[in-house]
């Protein structure tokens, strides 16, 4: 079984050998190393070639945003989860921006960390649930009016906010009773109306315009 390639970077000692103990306790994850800031971070990961890097956002030096950009930067390919106890709505905004593809905050049950872990590593983005109710709670109480090629039907915008909301295709396709070759078929128009490349791309549109569902 090929495993799960893990980088930790957190400044707190007793969070890292927390999560490493947790994390090596799965068959199919592999903790290849820590760091305690930013710079470290980035020099680890270019030497241990991680799938997934944790990192933490507040952090002495080099904020793990500033961290997050380096380090897709050098790996434009590494998934990265930001593990933080900050639930403003203004982190998400900002790390999915940015090209995070996952967060979670450090009082998540063990389940939800490595269900985050599981899902960024097949290229799925990845919300705490209840992190995606608070942001969904403040951002569509503000929408905004996006910059659209050409306007969403309503079958678009919900498959936009599922994807925003961190619903992998096979769900939507469940959700909406529709099949996965049809989401990919209108996640393909969203993406061409709106000129976005990346999944990424698609949540921080959702985000910025109030897109997102609110049962989500």
């Amino acid at each position: 079984m090929k495993k799960i390639k893990v980088l930790i970077v957190d400044d707190h000692t007793l969070m890292r050998s927390g999560l490493r103990l947790m994390l090596s306790a799965q068959e199919d994850i592999e903790v290849v190393g820590e760091a305690a800031d930013g710079s470290g971070g980035i020099a680890m990961a270019q030497k241990m070639r991680p799938d997934v890097v944790l990192l933490d956002i507040s952090m002495p030096g080099m904020s793990g945003l500033e961290c997050l950009k380096a380090l897709l930067a050098n790996q434009p390919d590494l998934r990265v989860i930001l593990l933080t106890m900050h639930e403003d709505a203004r982190y998400v905004k900002e790390g999915f921006a940015l090209g995070a593809m996952g967060y979670v905050l450090k009082k998540a049950a063990d389940d939800v960390l490595y269900q985050a872990v599981r899902a960024v590593y097949s290229g799925e983005m990845y919300i705490q649930p209840s992190i995606t109710k608070a942001v969904v709670a403040e951002l569509t109480e503000r929408p905004r009016a996006g910059d659209l090629r050409k306007p969403l039907s309503d079958q678009e915008k919900k498959v936009l906010s599922l994807i925003a909301a961190g619903y992998a295709n096979r769900e939507i396709a469940e959700q909406l009773v529709i099949s996965v070759k049809t989401v990919e078929t209108y996640k393909y128009r969203i993406m061409e109306k709106l000129n976005c490349k990346k999944r990424s791309d698609l949540v921080k549109f959702a985000l910025d315009n109030g897109l997102l569902n609110k049962k989500n």
